[in-house]
């Protein structure tokens, strides 16, 4: 909804201020997203990645559980990229899209959520290095680093960074993206960690409540802030629900349709800048064409998970000799 109607809707002066602000603040999904994405992977690796054979099968884990469709998805937007390509289109195909810095040149990107991969990229490099560490850290010094982090979030508005736009300083301008978004995913690195030392003991505060105040902070303000609490109420989110499976919110995500959206998320993540330029050039605009493109994408999504998704996956591990072990891919994180 961010991206296919917010711009609209929030220009309506009939809308709901409320309504409004919890549209526009539609990209802290991505920050939820990297809390998540660093706690499921501690929650699967942990302790599991100590020689540099268990790095390798990570890697082409990763791999082979993203570059398929994120590159078909790439290539289907080559007919809206314009006529100039050179070189800056590559890196791109080398999920290195983001890595850059405001002055340099501004690379292609045809398909405009995958800088969000290309960031994720990063974070799988330094996820062994992460997850090590946080295994060997105190519970004190956990906390200790949980809270310079959230700090360092408040005084930066590091996760409303998505572009090339600082959200508080000029000099953010200079350092690349993945490096002011990896906070998020230290923190759901650490989270993990104290998840797993709490050892299936209940989490004290219920999932409804940081949901109830994640939508009342949506709802009230679209300032860079609340990216800010969005990256701190993600974490009480996952940590209450990983905390308590017998939770209705809990129960509820445990539905066998919610668990195949869950599945194809990704694919839906990545599909539905395409579908929207497809059925835009198909359709032209009209007033069907939002919830006409929402129902494409979710049945595509799932297509393409089933039948391109998968099959990829194991057809990579297949091509590098290495069979599905029960570390991996446990769960992977919706988008």
């Amino acid at each position: 909804m961010y991206h296919s109607g917010s711009g609209f809707l929030t220009a309506q002066p009939h809308i709901p201020g409320i309504i409004k602000s919890a549209l526009l603040n539609g990209y802290t999904g991505v920050t939820f997203f990297f809390v998540l994405s660093g706690f499921i992977l501690h929650h699967t690796y942990r302790c599991r990645l100590v020689t540099w054979e268990d790095i390798k099968r990570f890697a082409i884990a990763r791999f082979a559980r993203i570059y398929p469709v994120y590159f078909i998805t790439v290539i289907v937007m080559f007919p809206f990229a314009g006529v100039n390509y050179d070189w800056r289109d590559m890196p791109q195909f080398l999920l290195l899209h983001w890595w850059i810095t405001a002055p340099w040149p501004l690379l292609g990107i045809w398909n405009g959520p995958s800088w969000t991969i290309s960031v994720e990229t990063f974070f799988y490099l330094w996820f062994p290095w992460l997850t090590t560490v946080a295994t060997r850290l105190s519970t004190g010094s956990i906390y200790m680093t949980l809270l310079a982090l959230v700090v360092l979030d408040f005084a930066t508005g590091s996760s409303a960074f998505f572009s090339l736009h600082p959200a508080y300083f000029e000099w953010l301008r200079w350092v690349p993206t993945p490096i002011i978004r990896l906070p998020e995913f230290i923190i759901g690195v650490l989270v993990g960690e104290l998840h797993f030392r709490r050892d299936g003991k209940r989490f004290p505060l219920p999932p409804w409540v940081p949901i109830a105040v994640l939508l009342l902070v949506l709802c009230i303000s679209h300032q860079p802030w609340v990216a800010s609490a969005v990256t701190v109420l993600a974490a009480l989110l996952i940590f209450a629900i990983a905390g308590d499976r017998g939770s209705i919110v809990a129960r509820v995500l445990q539905q066998r349709w919610l668990v195949l959206l869950g599945a194809a998320s990704y694919s839906l993540y990545l599909l539905h800048q395409p579908v929207h330029f497809y059925m835009t050039w198909l359709l032209g605009e009209n007033k069907w064409l939002v919830p006409l493109q929402y129902l494409v994408v979710v049945g595509g999504s799932i297509v393409v998970f089933r039948y391109i998704e998968e099959p990829a996956r194991e057809w990579v591990r297949s091509r590098v000799r290495m069979k599905p072990s029960a570390i991996e891919e446990v769960a992977d994180p919706p988008r």
